[in-house]
């Protein structure tokens, strides 16, 4: 095969065999779905062909094509190709100046580790220590790609489509394996220093999968400078403009009459020395387990929160994860949001909703994102600030009401119920209400962030205050049935909120855009305290997501609901409401 040149245009292109394998690059390149009897434009062509006779020749031989080039300008480009199947054209065609953006994947480097030729042995800590693992090794690598650089291969199966496809890995000792169970086996059992989230089994998963915008007319290496482990690249191919100036952070900073009590004493930990494998035993994961019990009627699911260090669906009462004073370490199960981010992230300038951000490789569902931080600020400066400098960034720490919501909608429900009928079940119908209620209000109370920058905080206020879902979706008899005291009434001097506000500091998670149809969902989780009125806002991803999608999440607004307000949705989901508000 012919090497690529200094004068190709197009990254993937390394060498064409014939012109059915240039119309199928060509139709990948610009994400065109390939069809037998495609045409292909012959501006789109050349560019998927190095300028070296060898592919002349190669072409010659296959199709009977005849190459005429012209010398290569920026602005016109002659070529003429005669009785072939893309047909006969003698015209010049124009180059139009565009920013190109491009999906492709990596080659691995022939320096890298290959694993050993399989012989019968019993796997060790000598099967991964010639591999000489570090994560500092690993800050420009994708977290998925990371094993395939020290030793490990992994192997997709071609079937009919992706779902009959089989992916499997090869270790650096030789052993085959099939599934992530098999996988957390090995790891353990040699010792391992990598996390069972650097891999996964899903044939539609590329971990080196590659986004990349070319020549964009911005660009900054590192939006966070320094402090993220993964650098954070931030791209403008619209214009000029760069995002404002934040001092960014990766921690939550308590300010003035914020009070947040992170002594160990107030915090319980685990005993287990298994990394958490068993969740029956670990005292953490039990919190979360037991954490259920304040949604009624609901089946209690005893592998409620991670799975391999994933989230598969939203835990609306809360995630507690291990903490400094547990006994396993950071290679333990329940130990997610606490590390650096794993993905490879950019900020990047949209058409219509200003800075958005996006994933420049393949995230699995179910992977951690970031956390969303700032300034943590009492009731009443939050109120001050929103109406001095705009409420755009502010959100509420009340993990307490909604959970005590989704309660007191159940038994407000339950007794109405009660008066009018005799007691009976609830319908799988009426539970997977209450499932999306809780949900739906954890996306809604847990994140109010107002985005658009017209919004007052008088509106804003008067928004929040007319959104009632107990209203909607329940019947209440207000003169029978009293709710319960809160519990953040127990809570010495303090019966208000809290809130977050990241507009002059923060990190990547406040830029993360609205959608109607979201592929992130919100998590809260305890980790550095136990105080139920300062969880961590965790995003984790909803589905699988390819690399330079945009990470999106779903506000909870409902339209409406601010007389006289309105504010357009430009999130062009299929599901899209046309309508923020």
């Amino acid at each position: 095969m012919a090497s690529k040149n200094q004068y190709c245009l197009n990254p993937i292109c390394e060498s064409v065999k014939d012109l059915k394998e240039a119309t199928r690059m060509v139709c990948d390149h610009f994400n065109v779905t390939y069809r037998r009897f495609l045409k292909v434009c012959v501006h789109c062509l050349r560019k998927c062909l190095n300028y070296t006779k060898r592919h002349k020749m190669e072409f010659k031989a296959a199709e009977s094509l005849s190459f005429n080039y012209g010398s290569y300008s920026d602005a016109i480009q002659r070529i003429n190709i005669k009785n072939t199947p893309i047909g006969d054209i003698t015209k010049p065609v124009k180059i139009k100046n565009v920013r190109r953006q491009t999906k492709y994947t990596l080659s691995l480097p022939k320096i890298i580790l290959r694993p050993k030729t399989y012989a019968i042995h019993k796997c060790n800590y000598s099967c991964v220590e010639w591999t000489d693992y570090d994560q500092s090794k690993t800050k420009k690598i994708n977290m998925l790609a990371i094993p395939l650089y020290f030793g490990f291969k992994r192997h997709t199966t071609n079937g009919y489509d992706v779902k009959k496809s089989i992916t499997y890995y090869e270790t650096p000792c030789g052993v085959s394996i099939q599934n992530i169970n098999e996988m957390l086996h090995y790891l353990v059992t040699t010792k391992s220093k990598m996390t069972i989230d650097q891999f996964d089994f899903n044939s539609s998963v590329n971990p080196l999968a590659k986004y990349h915008i070319l020549k964009p007319i911005k660009f900054l290496d590192d939006l966070s400078e320094g402090l993220e482990f993964r650098p954070i690249t931030c791209v403008n191919s619209i214009n000029d403009e760069l995002p404002p100036k934040i001092k960014y952070t990766i921690t939550r900073q308590a300010t003035a009459g914020v009070n947040i009590n992170v002594d160990t004493d107030f915090l319980c930990g685990c005993d287990c020395t298994d990394n958490c494998q068993d969740k029956s035993k670990c005292a953490c994961w039990q919190s979360t387990i037991n954490g259920q019990d304040n949604m009624p009627d609901l089946e209690k699911d005893p592998n409620a929160g991670y799975i391999y260090r994933r989230l598969y669906e939203n835990v609306p009462t809360g995630i507690y994860e291990c903490n400094q004073t547990c006994k396993c370490n950071s290679l333990c199960l329940n130990r997610v949001v606490q590390q650096p981010i794993p993905n490879n992230l950019q900020l990047f300038k949209t058409e219509k909703k200003g800075w958005g951000v996006r994933c420049l490789n393949d995230i699995p569902q179910g992977t951690y994102i970031c956390c969303y931080v700032g300034n943590i600020l009492t009731e009443t400066n939050a109120t001050e600030q929103g109406k001095n400098h705009g409420d755009e960034y502010l959100a509420d720490l009340d993990f307490i009401e909604v959970v005590e919501k989704c309660k007191e909608d159940y038994e407000e429900y339950a007794y109405s119920s009660e008066q009018n009928t005799k007691s009976q079940k609830l319908s799988e119908k009426t539970i997977d209400i209450f499932y999306r209620i809780a949900i739906h209000s954890n996306y809604f109370h847990s994140q109010k962030l107002f985005l658009d920058k017209n919004l007052a905080s008088n509106n804003a206020l008067q928004f929040l205050e007319s959104s009632n879902l107990k209203h909607k979706y329940f019947p209440s008899n207000r003169n029978c049935y009293k709710p319960r005291k809160s519990v953040r009434n127990y809570y010495d001097n303090c019966n208000s909120v809290y809130t977050i506000n990241a507009k002059y500091r923060g990190n990547i998670g406040r830029y993360f855009n609205h959608s109607c149809n979201p592929n992130l969902f919100v998590q809260n989780v305890f980790v550095d305290t136990h105080d139920l009125r300062f969880p961590w806002i965790s995003y984790f991803s909803e589905q699988y997501i390819p690399a330079g999608t945009e990470l999106t999440w779903d506000y909870g607004y409902e339209i409406g609901s601010i007389p006289g307000k309105k504010v357009a949705c430009y999130c062009d989901s299929d599901k899209c409401k046309k309508r923020l508000l």
